[in-house]
């Protein structure tokens, strides 16, 4: 009986190593698709209890929000969908605030800062690159 109990528990664990592989690797894939329409800003929060959230935005020159995808979900088997609450504006226009006025989740916002944030250090570090290379 404890010999079933191990070899599920295996199966189990290779299972989702496999599955969250293949999430990865479609994710790397969608990413390389985005990247063509223009720039991306990603932001996320992680979920123990809640559902993890996962934000894309297609931003322009200006940090412009072309277009956003939201990936919310406890398994493997999450994936993309449009999120177009912000589509028009500047990345740097996002708030707490804002998202609490459209009724986003705390899961939902922490995810629109965290992109926000992220675009953010990106464009500092680069700044600091062309800085000290010039």
């Amino acid at each position: 009986m404890l010999g079933y109990f191990v070899a599920l528990a295996v199966f189990v664990w290779i299972a989702q190593t496999v599955l969250g592989f293949r999430q990865f690797k479609k994710f790397n894939n969608h990413i390389k698709e985005l990247r063509q329409e223009g720039r991306v800003a990603i932001g996320r929060a992680r979920g123990y209890f809640a559902a993890g959230v996962l934000i894309l935005f297609i931003i322009d020159d200006e940090c412009r929000i072309l277009r956003g995808e939201i990936m919310e979900g406890r398994t493997v088997f999450a994936g993309f969908s449009p999120f177009e609450h912000f589509n028009g504006l500047t990345l740097f226009e996002l708030s707490e605030n804002l998202c609490q006025s459209m009724k986003l989740s705390k899961q939902q916002t922490a995810a629109v800062i965290s992109a926000q944030q992220e675009y953010k250090s990106y464009k500092l570090m680069k700044t600091e690159e062309s800085l000290a290379a010039g």
